[in-house]
Order: structure tokens, then C-alpha cells, then sequence
């Protein structure tokens, strides 16, 4: 399920503090932490950026099982599983319960790079800081319809975590753990991790050469 993504042949640079999808800033986590009064916009980014950790743990849990299997600790790999199903059972509960999201699709991973002949702008920064909402949210449209407004080229890369495609993997390799089938747990945990979807976009190129 990997997309390919789209290259205009510029070189990118990324911008360590123009990552997306992690924790929020520490400086402002710390102001944050502090104040009982925090903005709607700053509680959605809370409480999205919670989901999103939540599917970074699952996959990593994944990636932690599988190797186990193949080094033969199928207990210790049984444990991990157990952690993982439990964490994508309740994202997935979750995920049903959001409004307007119907796709079952969880960003656990974003970045946005820029042409090393661009100058890093107020006004990039800015945008930057508008989409950090829609960017953990998974809401990838609206943040390339913003950005494209700003006339930078840009390239903006996301990972998506199938959830209830992963938690059906999780619960079969689960199952074929408990038959003693370890090959194929194994399989089905491989084909976990090939169904992230990934995707990059270059937004406003400026090096794309016509056809012929």
C-alpha cells in the first residue's frame, strides 16, 4: 500500500523545527504545563498528538515483535503483540468515536523539507505553525492547499497507520503465535509494517520539466 511520492529533482533540506507529528515544543510544553488555561487550539494539539504517539508505540511494539520471532523469544514477542493489539484496540475505538473522520487512517509521521535556495520566512514559519493541527490530524489536503499559498517550493512527507488493517494483522499473527505457527506470525507482522502507507508531495515546484 506504499504510494509513491513525487520528486521535482530539487534538493531538500529538513527542517528540524518544522518536524511534524512529535511531541509538542518542550519550551512550550513546559509553559503549558503550567497553565490550567490552555486554548481549544492547544488542547486539540494535545489530545491529537496523544493519538499519534499511541500509534508510534503500536508500531514500534510491531517492529520489537517480529525481531524477536526471528531470534526465536516467542514469549517475549508474545508480550509485545498483547501490547500492541491492546493499544490499537483502543485507537481504533477512538478513532470511530472522532467526528467527521471515516478513514481509519492515523499520521504517526510528518515532515516538511526546503530547497536549500529558499530562505526559511516569517511567513513560513507562520503557515508552518497554522497546520500543525491539520498535519497530526491526518488532514494532508488542507495542509498542501495552505502551504501552496505561501509560493515556496516545499516537499511535505507523511506516514499513515492503517488501524484496523494493523490491528487484523496483529490479531492474526497473535493466533498463529498461539498454533506455534511462528513463520507465519512472523509473515503477518512483515505484512503489518508494509501496509504503513507512505507519501511526499513537492508542493509549488519549480523545476518540473514538461513531457518529451
Amino acid at each position: 500500500m506504499n504510494k509513491p511520492g513525487k520528486n521535482s529533482g530539487v534538493c531538500f533540506l529538513l527542517l528540524a523545527s518544522m518536524i511534524f507529528g512529535g511531541s509538542i515544543n518542550p519550551a512550550a510544553a513546559t509553559t503549558a504545563d503550567k497553565s490550567t488555561n490552555l486554548n481549544d487550539i492547544e488542547k486539540q494539539i494535545r489530545q491529537a498528538d496523544a493519538l499519534v504517539q499511541k500509534g508510534r508505540e503500536a508500531m514500534s511494539d510491531i517492529t520489537a515483535a517480529r525481531q524477536l520471532l526471528i531470534k526465536h523469544h516467542e514469549e517475549e514477542a508474545h508480550q509485545y503483540l498483547k501490547k500492541a493489539r491492546d493499544v490499537l484496540g483502543k485507537l481504533k475505538a477512538e478513532m470511530n468515536n472522532k467526528e467527521g473522520d471515516n478513514t481509519g487512517l492515523l499520521p504517526i509521521y510528518s515532515q516538511l523539507g526546503i530547497s536549500k535556495e529558499v530562505e526559511f520566512t516569517e511567513e513560513l514559519r507562520q503557515k508552518q505553525e497554522t497546520t500543525h493541527l491539520d498535519v497530526i490530524r491526518g488532514k494532508h489536503k488542507k495542509v498542501i492547499e495552505t502551504l501552496k499559498n505561501i509560493n515556496v517550493e516545499l516537499q511535505y512527507s507523511f506516514v499513515n497507520l492503517p488501524i484496523e488493517i494493523t490491528l487484523g494483522k496483529v490479531e492474526s499473527a497473535l493466533k498463529s503465535l498461539s498454533e506455534k505457527n511462528i513463520t507465519q506470525a512472523t509473515e503477518r507482522l512483515s505484512e503489518a509494517e508494509a501496509e504503513l502507507i507512505h507519501d511526499t508531495i513537492v508542493i509549488n515546484a519549480v523545476n518540473d520539466k514538461p513531457a518529451g
